[in-house]
């Protein structure tokens, strides 16, 4: 079945079912098969036949004109809008389409210097329906070429029926689900997207967007309404808070090598999909439902084969270079031949330049044969980029990969590196837009006389700062955050505010780092107080006084809240030993749940995550069954005034997250404790877990006594303390050490938890690090056992207790990892930096080795904590 049958056929079974969502409007099946058909007769009256371009994006009007391009039987052909106007126009060279239709009239501005029928929406003729013939190209896609040009791929009709019939039963997309439109157009994954739902009778949601950041824009559709099926490229799920990814059912990961941080990340919200396919291959060649992190993208769906090609021959298994085979397999390239089509068994084949192992059917990805790389979501290939900024530059130059950064070797001697820099950002997009300019009077070479590209790379770390009197480069500042970020942000504007995560500020700082010096760096984040603005770095690291901290600042904002609550005892309602927990999807809430599950309790449950997603996880987790969890009631923090009953409250509901700034705690964490203190006044009782690296004293709450705990997540629990004890009823607050006691299925809670991490590390590099004090630690079973007894009690009088279970010191964790090697903690990063260690987990533990140890002793030789602890998490 041709593309334009698919879609007219799917619209026109679907009635009144909805089919797209965007921006409050509902588009129902029927009215997309009306409104398309009519479009598409518009197309066909402007363009009898070939190919039409659109340009456009992120909008529910532009996917509307994309299915009526698919309809009239023409070839469907996005580009993005984005790009800048020289990559448009040698684009449009390339495709010689009939018509370019733009769906805003600023892309139409840029576009109609060209000798080719640019128009918009509003200028497309009458149309009439009709029988029109279909070509033999279904779509095309735009993707990076060898001659310095963009390629443009050919997809024919073969294959996009059994795309849609296997990602439909791949993703379990069936009739309501709902599915995120995420990608761009120009992307062949959005023809999926599209194609597959309706294809399913799903709703196809697109994200209202005013513009802005289009990841932003998603994150917040995903954290106040959720999606059942999203695909996304992992680095841009990494962008994604937590409120975001527990608004996902099934994550389909696809457009860049998963790694096992995202995948650990995911698979704690949701159905987790591993999917590859290059766009020579209409979409989709196979897919993996992932239980376990392996590097396996799956078996191809229906039509495909993979076969291992090692040079000499096309191998049904074994490792070497994956070839796809089978009739999904794309036309070819427009205007050009190339030998990476080819036919194997009589059927189409495309060399992937991927590596890979074929065992049993299942391909698993090793990694890229070429010198082919992904920034941003796009592939690009180092020797195109180089064939077109060498005729840019009428130069040599010479690219490559120095860890996360880009740079370029030039000898181009026309601009200033201000200059170029301008130059570069107007005619690349910003995924090709280099980190790092090296300007050289000739490129060294090897003795073949190819460019030496590890020459190259130590060039670039012997590279000055920019040549500024001033101080440092902050356009290379500037360009390392926009490539994180993947927009550009005011100098003076957060990272967080533009919706980075802490691993998002680690990666900022480990290429900084790479730049300015590790060391001076770190000095100047320390100024920053654990947030970041372009323009503070670049004064911190020239010189400037450090900021105050804001500590002060956040006490007077803080007590002037606290004075203004007026909690007024209200008597409870509440059935006798009801009981409320929040935090019940993280390491203790969960175990806190599940005591009181079964126990002829009435309880309620507060929680920011999808419910059915909270049960599904928690009945896997502990083995339950799903009635255990009859007559629980779930409640949202913005749903907390219809609670009318609390009984007893357990606060357990707070992000651990040492390097988040303060003032992100207080957005988040803080903000629905109070929230929670205002709504309880009818408790019986509040039991809050707070932390034991608060202090081992309770002090009373004041500026200086704020300042002097150490790190930002301490004090954002000392604040949602002081929260807690404005409460009329008996509070309870109860400060624990680190908590452990992991069961296998809690394994994955161990993935961010520094000390852990730092277990790991020493075992593995044989060294641990010189500690300033002991480590204090706490069994979550007798955590749970204190909690749920302070929330029964009965006394008139709440307890301020610190729990500790055992202490260790260096001579302890020496015998426990049968380490002998001690350094200081200076030395032992860099070693186990080196080693490869995931540079997010090591920003938490820089930290965490600044802070001054535990300083009161608790021996408890028979409480094995940490030997239950090294076993479950191995090596």
């Amino acid at each position: 079945m041709g593309l334009a049958t698919i879609v007219a056929r799917h619209l026109s079974a679907g009635g009144d079912r909805p089919a797209l969502e965007s921006g409050g409007r509902t588009w129902s099946y029927a009215d997309l098969d009306r409104v398309t058909a009519d479009r598409a007769a518009q197309l066909r009256a402007a363009a009898p036949e070939g190919r039409v371009v659109l340009a456009g994006e992120h909008t529910a009007e532009a996917l509307i004109w994309a299915l009526a391009v698919m309809r009239a039987g023409l070839i469907y052909t996005p580009v993005n809008a984005n790009q800048p106007g020289e990559r448009l126009r040698e684009a449009l060279e390339l495709a010689e389409p009939a018509l370019v239709l733009c769906c805003t009239d600023a892309i139409a501005a840029v576009l109609r210097k060209e000798d080719v029928a640019v128009l918009t929406p509003g200028e497309l003729p009458a149309g009439q329906p009709g029988d029109w013939p279909v070509h033999e190209i279904a779509y095309s896609v735009f993707t990076s070429g060898s001659s310095g040009l963009p390629k443009l791929v050919n997809v024919g009709h073969r294959g996009i029926e059994n795309l849609c019939q296997a990602q439909t039963r791949a993703f379990g997309i069936e009739q309501g689900t709902r599915v995120l439109q995420f990608s761009s157009l120009s992307f062949d994954a959005s023809i999926a997207e599209i194609l597959v739902t309706l294809y399913a009778g799903g709703t196809l949601v697109v994200p209202a967007w005013d513009g802005g950041s289009w990841v932003n824009a998603v994150g917040t559709h995903l954290s106040e309404q959720g999606c059942d099926v999203i695909t996304l490229p992992p680095s841009v799920y990494a962008r994604l808070d937590d409120d975001a990814r527990q608004g996902i059912r099934t994550v389909v990961f696809a457009g860049e090598a998963l790694s096992e941080v995202e995948y650990r990340a995911a698979e704690r919200h949701s159905r987790v999909l591993n999917a590859y396919g290059p766009t020579e291959g209409t979409v989709c060649f196979s897919v993996a439902e992932m239980t376990r992190f392996t590097t396996t993208v799956g078996k191809p769906i229906d039509g495909y084969t993979p076969r291992a090609f090692d040079g000499t021959g096309y191998h049904a298994s074994g490792r070497g270079e994956l070839v796809l085979v089978g009739p999904g397999v794309a036309l070819g390239y427009e205007g050009r031949e190339d030998a990476v089509f080819t036919l194997v068994d009589g059927e189409p084949a495309y060399h992937t330049g991927d590596e890979a192992e074929v065992r049993d059917g299942e391909v698993f990805y090793l990694g890229r044969i070429d010198d082919q790389i992904k920034r941003l979501g796009h592939r690009i290939s180092l020797t195109d980029l180089e064939g077109r900024l060498s005729r840019l530059l009428d130069s040599r130059v010479a690219m490559v990969l120095d860890g996360a950064s880009l740079v370029l070797a030039h000898t181009c001697a026309d601009f200033t590196e201000a200059e170029l820099r301008t130059r570069l950002r107007e005619v690349l997009p910003a995924w090709e837009v280099p980190d790092v300019l090296v300007r050289l009077d000739s490129l060294p070479v090897t003795e073949s006389g190819k460019a030496d590209r590890e020459a190259v790379r130590e060039l670039a770390r012997a590279t000055p700062a920019a040549p500024d009197a001033t101080g440092p480069d902050p356009e290379f500042v500037r360009g390392i955050v926009t490539r994180l970020l993947g927009e550009e942000i005011d100098p003076a504007t957060s990272v967080f505010d533009a919706g980075a995560s802490s691993f998002t500020l680690v990666q900022i700082q480990v290429e900084l780092a790479a730049r300015y010096g590790e060391d001076e760096v770190q000095e100047a984040f320390d100024q920053l107080n654990y947030d970041f603005t372009i323009e503070g770095f670049l004064a911190a690291l020239g010189g400037a006084e450090p900021q105050a901290s804001p500590a002060h600042e956040v006490f007077a904002k803080t007590s002037a809240d606290l004075a203004g609550l007026n909690l007024a005892p209200i008597p409870s309602t509440a059935t006798e030993g009801a009981i409320t927990v929040t935090g019940a999807g993280g390491f203790i809430g969960g175990h806190v749940l599940d005591r009181l599950l079964g126990a002829g309790r009435e309880i309620t449950v507060v929680t920011r995550s999808r419910p059915e997603r909270l049960v599904e996880r928690h009945l896997a987790r502990f083995g339950r069954a799903r009635e255990d969890f009859s007559g629980v009631r779930f409640l949202g923090y913005d749903e907390l005034s219809a609670q009318d009953g609390w009984g007893a409250v357990v606060h357990c509901g707070f992000e651990v997250n040492h390097v988040l700034p303060l003032e992100r705690h207080l957005a988040n964490s803080v903000a629905t404790t109070r929230a929670l203190v205002r709504a309880a006044q009818s408790a019986r009782r509040f039991v809050f877990l707070s932390a034991a690296s608060v202090g081992a004293e309770f002090v009373r709450f004041t500026a200086e006594a704020l300042a002097a705990v150490g790190d930002p997540y301490s004090q954002a629990k000392f604040v949602a303390e002081a929260y807690v004890e404005q409460l009329a009823c008996p509070s309870d607050l109860l400060r624990v050490g680190l908590v452990y006691g992991h069961t296998a299925a809690d394994e994955a809670f161990l993935d961010e938890d520094v000390f852990s991490w730092l277990l790991r590390l020493s075992k593995r590099h044989g060294v641990l690090p010189r500690l300033s004090g002991l480590v204090p630690v706490c069994d979550v079973r007798d955590v749970v056992t204190a909690a749920l007894t302070a929330a029964d009690a009965t006394t008139t009088e709440g307890e301020k207790t610190v729990l500790v279970h055992r202490t260790y010191d260096l001579a302890a964790l020496r015998e426990e990892l049968g380490v002998d090697d001690v350094v200081e903690p200076a030395q032992w990063l860099t070693t186990v930096t080196e080693g490869g260690a995931d540079s997010r987990i090591l920003a938490a533990l820089r930290l965490w080795l600044t802070e001054d140890g535990w300083a009161h002793p608790v021996p408890a030789p028979g409480r094995q904590i940490i030997s239950e602890l090294r076993q479950r998490i191995g090596e």
